[in-house]
């Protein structure tokens, strides 16, 4: 295919979702009662938001882990809190934003730039880290479907069975992989690029460490919902990583909207879709607003404390050629 018609198919592609999602969202909000959503939010116990708060800094912690793995598996050594700060922040950022790739990189070349990282080093620090999410989110949504396939054969309109049966064909590559980087120690060549693979220990590492990443974000949404509802957290934790996927190449800035309605279809079961809708928006403002406003002002203070020993550092030299 020539490059216009990858991008018409690109373009034809994103617009085709988008119709499809139109079409869902109008479906899904048909059985809201916005007054229920209110109601349900101002009875949220505040116990659980507390709870919901605690879980999303764990989160976050989790996600610098995947920045950490990506430098070790670079050979490159930054300080803790630099590689934290970098990676919370651009993490923050990039949910809202969408475009992870893109928009997780700003805070990250200019926080490992002052670390001594070139910026292909932080290029390949982001993509480390989206593999690392790929894997884990392919494991954790693989097991979900497996050991509890309703809500995604809900969602898919497709028998339980089929579900599993994806499920197991994902587990199955996932182990091909760690089979490929057991016995493949050479570079491996792919078009212009040549790729080191890390061990197949390294690929065990990435999936834990995002599948505990993901599985304690879905605990989030979980903890949250209505008492009424009755969904087994392993059912729960497909759904969610479908939604996700959905949301990812949905390409709508932080999924907003496309995630609420695959979650909202996928429990159509449930005669609560209000309740759910209120959780979900709870869910939104803890794990994706409370983030960025923190990120925001850990930047801010970042800048002003570089910028000040910056300065402070230029009079000190200035002070001493004066002397």
């Amino acid at each position: 295919m020539s490059r216009r018609q990858k991008a018409f198919l690109g373009i034809g592609t994103v617009l085709f979702l988008g119709v499809l999602l139109v079409f869902a969202v109008r479906h899904v909000m048909a059985e809201v009662n916005f007054g229920e959503v209110i109601a349900y939010l101002e009875a949220l116990p505040l116990s659980k938001v507390i709870k919901a708060i605690g879980l999303t800094a764990l989160a976050f912690w989790l996600l610098t882990l995947y920045d950490l793995s990506a430098l070790i598996y670079l050979k490159k050594k930054v300080p803790y809190r630099t590689t934290a700060f970098a990676a919370a922040c651009g993490y923050a950022i990039s949910n809202n934003v969408g475009w992870a790739v893109i928009s997780g990189a700003g805070v990250r070349l200019r926080a490992y730039g002052t670390a001594g990282l070139s910026p292909g080093d932080v290029a390949k620090v982001v993509v480390f880290s989206t593999t690392t999410f790929t894997l884990g989110l392919t494991f954790t949504g693989a097991v979900g479907m497996i050991v509890g396939p309703h809500p995604v054969s809900v969602l898919l309109k497709i028998p339980e069975l089929a579900v599993q049966a994806a499920g197991a064909l994902m587990l199955l590559g996932l182990l091909a992989i760690c089979v490929i980087t057991a016995v493949t120690h050479k570079p491996v060549k792919i078009w212009r690029w040549s790729i080191q693979l890390p061990s197949w220990g390294g690929v065990v590492s990435q999936i834990t460490i995002a599948s505990a990443e993901l599985v304690v974000t879905a605990a989030i949404l979980w903890m949250l919902l209505p008492v009424d509802v009755q969904v087994p957290f392993v059912s729960f934790v497909a759904l969610f990583c479908a939604a996700l996927i959905v949301a990812i190449f949905s390409h709508v800035p932080g999924g907003l909207g496309v995630f609420e309605s695959i979650i909202l279809l996928g429990m159509a079961d449930h005669d609560a879709a209000s309740s759910i809708l209120g959780a979900l928006l709870a869910y939104r403002f803890i794990y994706y607003v409370l983030p960025l406003a923190v990120a925001g002002l850990s930047i801010a203070i970042w800048e002003i404390r570089h910028h000040t020993g910056r300065f402070g550092r230029a009079a000190d030299r200035l002070r001493g050629r004066g002397e």
